[in-house]
């Protein structure tokens, strides 16, 4: 009877959204600190054994999770980035191999992190609302400087 209803549930939160069919293009579980991010067009299979429910995508299992865990899901139009693009007054350039962030709020933190999103570095913000990121002591490669209201993709040649 539980399987019933679980199945139940999942299927009207599926049918609930028809109406934003033509909009909505993935489905995001987060399971604890871990996301799943499934395209609806790859048609995923999802079935619940034993309160596990498991998501299978031609025949490679995305996703095994508890529902007892504190399961949750939402339905996206886009894929999230965790990049998010926000628009302020806070201005980085790039001027000879440095980052400079002006207009920042002061005592934020300026991390960097490369392509694939492993932590390189980090500065505070000055008193004056600015920060210098030196990227001649970084490898060559593509990187990600992220402060708290802006994000910008820079490539260190």
């Amino acid at each position: 009877m539980k399987k019933f209803r679980i199945c139940l549930i999942l299927l009207v939160a599926l049918l609930g959204t028809s109406a934003y069919a033509d909009s909505v293009r993935y489905l995001v579980f987060n399971a604890g600190s871990e996301e799943t991010v499934i395209a609806l067009e790859d048609m995923p299979v999802m079935t619940v054994h034993d309160g596990i429910l498991k998501v299978v995508v031609r025949g490679d299992e995305r996703l095994s999770a508890s529902l007892s865990d504190g399961l949750s899901y939402r339905f996206s139009e886009t894929v999230p980035t965790g990049i998010q693009e926000v628009l302020n007054e806070e201005t980085p350039r790039l001027v000879m191999c440095h980052v400079y962030i002006a207009n920042a709020k002061k005592g934020d933190v300026v991390r960097v992190f490369t392509a694939d999103g492993k932590f390189v570095t980090s500065q505070r913000v000055d008193d004056d609302g600015t920060a210098d990121i030196d990227l001649t002591v970084l490898n060559k490669g593509l990187y990600i400087v992220k402060s708290a209201r802006t994000s910008i993709k820079v490539i260190n040649k």
